[in-house]
């Protein structure tokens, strides 16, 4: 009989990390998994999840955090269901499984997404934001020892979040995130005047993918479009994705002299018909830990330019595969990306090269069979120690 894993997450909403456990979830052979969703949201891959036959059960919670609402339906869910392990992804939902799973004596696996509280983003805030993040990172060190054990999605991030959260090493393990190979390679581009209707041959797709929040670069990415565009007329910027900032940079986009030339499509699900349609990928973020858009770049064969950053140049190297531009620096991408425009061959040579990498060290098959394995010899250790689940 399959062991039970529930995974536990805020929302289902088309994102990096929600993405990720859909591409894992989906891809289970040896546990049966149940997918709880703790609050109301637009949860876009929630049809993805049903083509699957993935359950899902909502909880809808609409306050910010609600957490007494949250345990108390988890507790209740634990109890009907009587899964064999628990995996909680975002901050909210491990929090709560901290505090709610412990008591049922069964494994609980927390995630490893980001340098969560690295100086980059300390210094992206200001002083009351800073203290609301420092009020959350002590929340985190002081829930984090009751997980069992934390999936990292990328080496670089083990010692920082280590000193963050003062857990020991030992109790981390490494897990990039995947995609499926297949549903890349099968995409076919889409017609460019279906992102662009007045699309003209030599015209050249800039395109982000990601949250669209300050933290991704997106102050670069305009500035730098606004650089450009004075110089090479043919430029389009191609913004995918939601975020907190989504409406603000429309605005911004308005009061540019070439801001018609950025336009915003919003979340999408096509990812690979897109990306396959653009001719560069911008991702000048200012911390992540192991990005799944960069990833779907690489197996989309579409030249890269990001940043300096250890989650980033874990895998890429300057003028190897990608390009690599200084965190927070404007001419830098600009330079980069001048590269790129005047040079499109050796565009295609570091894209082949990220290409080969990607599809060798980032299938989902054969990451999410690793992943499960985590999971079962949870299970067993408990087993082994006479441990059994309390309901």
């Amino acid at each position: 009989m399959k062991k039970k894993v529930l995974f536990v997450i805020d929302t289902i909403s088309v994102g990096g990390a929600e993405l990720s456990i859909y591409e894992v979830v989906k891809n289970l052979t040896n546990t049966e998994p149940i997918v709880c969703v703790l609050y109301r949201a637009a949860n876009g891959l929630q049809k993805e999840f049903e083509r699957e036959n993935i359950p899902l059960v909502f909880f809808d919670i609409q306050k910010r955090f609600g957490v007494g609402e949250a345990i108390k339906k988890l507790n209740q869910l634990v109890i009907k269901e009587k899964p064999d392990a628990v995996h909680a992804t975002h901050y909210n939902a491990e929090v709560i499984c901290r505090i709610a799973i412990p008591k049922f004596k069964i494994p609980l696996i927390c995630s490893l997404l980001n340098d969560s509280y690295s100086k980059e983003r300390y210094a992206l805030f200001r002083k009351r934001e800073i203290l609301k993040l420092e009020l959350f990172r002590l929340i985190d060190k002081w829930t984090a020892r009751r997980a069992d054990k934390y999936i990292s999605v990328a080496e670089c991030i083990l010692e920082p979040n280590s000193r963050y959260l003062n857990l020991p090493i030992d109790r981390m393990v490494v897990v990039q995130n995947g995609r499926d190979m297949d549903f890349y390679h099968s995409a076919d581009p889409l017609d460019k005047k279906t992102i662009v209707p007045e699309y003209r041959e030599g015209d050249v797709f800039l395109v982000s993918n990601s949250r669209v929040v300050r933290s991704k670069g997106f102050e670069e990415m305009f500035g730098a479009f606004e650089i450009l565009a004075a110089k090479y007329p043919n430029l389009y910027l191609i913004v995918v994705g939601n975020g907190y900032d989504y409406v603000h940079y429309q605005e911004r986009a308005k009061q540019m002299k070439r801001g018609d030339r950025i336009r915003f499509l919003g979340p999408r699900l096509d990812m690979p018909q897109i990306l396959k349609a653009c001719d560069i990928f911008w991702f000048p973020t200012h911390f992540e830990g192991s990005p799944g858009v960069v990833i779907e770049a690489m197996v989309c064969k579409l030249p890269i330019i990001s940043t300096n950053i250890p989650s980033v140049t874990e895998n890429l190297v300057d003028n190897e595969n990608a390009l690599i531009c200084k965190l927070g620096d404007i001419p830098s991408l600009v330079e980069k990306t001048e590269i790129l425009l005047q040079n499109p061959e050796h565009g295609k040579q570091l894209a082949q090269k990220a290409y080969d990498l990607g599809v060798n060290k980032f299938n989902i098959k054969t990451l999410a069979a690793k992943q499960e394995q985590v999971y079962l010899d949870l299970i067993a250790e408990y087993e082994e120690k006479g441990i059994r689940g309390r309901f």
